[in-house]
């Protein structure tokens, strides 16, 4: 790995970084660290996960770095990790901010969801915005590149052979059949 790919990895995976862990009732216990969370299942700790949703529902999603640790070159929704003592509210914006370059879009809570993995555990807390076509201007130690999709549209792009964190199905399938209502205004 050259100098560079190093710090891009390092930028891209703050091994040090330091999360609650919580019970199974989302009830903090202590801290720990992030490169530990993700590798075992019995340490439960809290993420963020931001849907943007234009007017037409297709939802912004972005590739995910090679320099990432977890799911390199998977296709997914903007999400991060919730530092320890952080708001997931704010924590939403910041990743809104640092990985795309947003800023301005009213995000609003939709769920809490506990998620359990054979490499980690996490209370997920989702937030979703209106996506009116700004720029986006992604961190490449972060993110490869970005597309808004519609449900067809993921869905040919993984026929095809692209890998989606298929985590984050469930919920998109819930907003696309309308199980899940989603408003922003009098616009969706």
């Amino acid at each position: 790995m050259s100098i560079s790919d190093t710090k891009q990895f390092q930028k891209a995976n703050s091994p040090r970084e330091i999360l609650d862990l919580v019970d199974h009732n989302d009830v903090v216990l202590g801290t720990i660290n992030r490169e530990i969370a993700n590798k075992d299942p019995k340490l439960t700790h809290r993420e963020i996960s931001v849907l943007l949703f234009d007017k037409n529902k297709r939802v912004v999603i972005q590739k995910r770095s090679k320099y990432k640790s977890v799911h390199p070159g998977w296709w997914s929704l903007l999400a991060g990790h919730i530092p320890a003592g952080g708001d997931p509210e704010r924590t939403a914006y910041e990743e809104l901010k640092e990985e795309f370059g947003l800023e301005g879009i009213q995000l609003q809570f939709l769920m809490k969801k506990y998620l359990e993995y054979d490499h980690e555990s996490h209370f997920m807390y989702y937030f979703v915005g209106q996506y009116n076509g700004e720029k986006i201007n992604f961190e490449e130690s972060e993110v490869e590149a970005v597309a808004v999709v519609s449900k067809a549209e993921l869905e040919h792009m993984i026929q095809d052979g692209e890998i989606f964190n298929q985590k984050y199905m469930p919920i998109l399938d819930k907003i696309w059949n309308g199980e899940l209502q989603i408003r922003f205004g009098e616009d969706v």
